[in-house]
């Protein structure tokens, strides 16, 4: 049976483990994903695999998990952080901790409000016990707050929250988001696993789109209502299907960022945009300078207009970013199985990169139609060392638009000298291919890897 069992192991959709607790019978559940994201229009990004073994058999499910609040321990905000830490135990090989470790070191140190109720924590946690309860899982929480206005009574961020949560799911990294109480009743605690996507990027975008614009739902797990259930974005997308919206309700969004990573996705998206914009308006004097040093008979360069002038040909405010964390390995791998000109992959193959860095890959409007991701294109990307510091230049580490780019080089047996710039320049202005989760490399849109010029 239990070989029979495992040659069914594609059908594998899951599996729940039910607790002898009337209230709250289900004490972990985790679902395939690739069945839940069917639809092109979803997009799953926080998943891990999770093995079980049934009457013998060796099975896999990859997915995010959910749990019950058992309100004689804990409250939604303890299910959250539990899930969370299943999922970077499974996708990272962080610690486990159980219900009773995660309210212990979410209430060390007990504070007043918390002590409303017995067993303390029980009904609510506030979100500096969830920081401490984060901070204990050997994550580093960064948390954004609204600012409730006193005239409306509206929730105002200063920037906007799906912005912040599309970013790091981007990255694979699930989000816990605060929703405030209704009729009197205590905040809710839910984790953005995912989004739902519309297919192509508003009409009117307004300054520095991204591709958080298309974003229409963040799909959440709710230890109340089940796994993956649809948050609207937008107040006017309300429905009967679940009671909040996050432009209406989200109080914070607190993002579980890995120990090593010292700057935020915000500051690395603003960062590379100043990069693309001063790029762009001094390409022609680099391209003056790489033709200088260029071997003796170089292909003449012309000017950067003519190389590709859709990209030039708009406000660097205009260009749609997208931002995302990743491996520095990770980056480089896709890169080199990408359609990046060969001077670029030549200068690249030899370049170590930190642990963590944050891409912003940079597209027109026009480029992102349409949900297949091999139809979606690329003009331009930074890279910055995640690990490092957001003043100076010091985290810069690549940049590349259409016709150029500039590879920042560091010696480590001179670390006090100053950092290095250097550049290649072409004609061409082949677009590339988005980044995809899971994917390394580019096979299945038909691009085959090709051995860099001199690599």
């Amino acid at each position: 049976m239990s070989r029979a069992l495992e040659t069914e192991a594609s059908h594998y959709l899951g599996f729940v483990v039910i607790r002898p607790v009337a209230h709250a019978p289900i004490g972990a559940a985790v679902v395939a994903a690739d069945r839940l994201a069917s639809d092109p229009s979803i997009i799953i990004d926080t998943i891990a695999p999770y093995p079980v073994h049934v009457l013998g058999a060796d099975l896999t499910v990859e997915g995010f998990p959910l749990t019950q609040q058992d309100t004689r321990v804990g409250a939604c905000a303890q299910a959250a952080i539990w899930m969370a830490g299943r999922h970077f135990h499974a996708s990272h090989g962080g610690p486990w901790f159980s219900m009773p470790a995660i309210n212990e070191a979410a209430l060390n140190p007990t504070d007043m409000l918390t002590t409303r109720s017995l067993p303390a924590g029980s009904e609510f946690l506030t979100p500096d016990n969830i920081v401490r309860a984060l901070r204990a899982l050997d994550r580093h929480p960064v948390v954004q707050f609204a600012r409730p206005d006193p005239d409306s009574k509206k929730l105002v961020w200063a920037k906007p929250p799906q912005n912040v949560v599309a970013r790091y799911l981007d990255s694979g990294i699930p989000v816990l988001i605060g929703l405030r109480g209704r009729d009197g009743a205590v905040g809710h605690a839910v984790v953005a696993v995912g989004r739902v996507v519309r297919e192509n990027m508003p009409a009117a975008n307004g300054a520095r789109p991204s591709t958080a614009d298309i974003v229409s739902h963040l799909l959440v797990n709710d230890d109340q209502r089940g796994t993956h259930q649809r948050l609207p974005v937008a107040a006017a997308d309300r429905s009967d299907t679940y009671p909040w919206t996050l432009e209406e309700d989200a109080l914070w969004v607190m993002v579980p960022l890995p120990s090593k990573v010292f700057m935020t996705g915000d500051i690395a998206e603003e960062l590379s945009r100043d990069l693309v914009e001063g790029f762009v308006h001094n390409a022609d004097r680099y391209r003056e300078r790489a033709q200088k040093s260029a071997p003796e008979g170089s292909p003449t360069l012309g000017a950067i207009l003519a190389v590709d002038p859709s990209f030039y040909g708009v406000d660097p405010d205009q260009l749609v970013s997208r931002t995302y964390l990743t491996f520095g390995w990770k980056y480089k791998k896709r890169a080199l199985r990408n359609q990046l000109p060969d001077p670029f992959k030549a200068e690249l193959l030899g370049k170590h990169f930190p642990r963590y860095v944050w891409v912003t890959e940079f597209s027109l409007a026009d480029d992102l139609k349409g949900y297949d991701p091999c139809g979606r294109k690329v003009r331009g990307h930074i890279v910055l060392d995640a690990t490092g510091s957001k003043f100076f230049g010091e985290s810069n580490l690549v940049a590349q638009i259409p016709g150029l780019g500039l590879f920042w080089t560091f010696d480590p047996a001179d670390p006090v000298a100053s950092r290095g710039l250097s550049w290649r320049a072409t004609n061409d202005a082949q677009t590339f291919r988005p980044k995809v989760r899971g994917w390394h490399d580019f096979d299945r849109c038909g691009i085959a890897e090709a051995k860099p010029a001199g690599g």
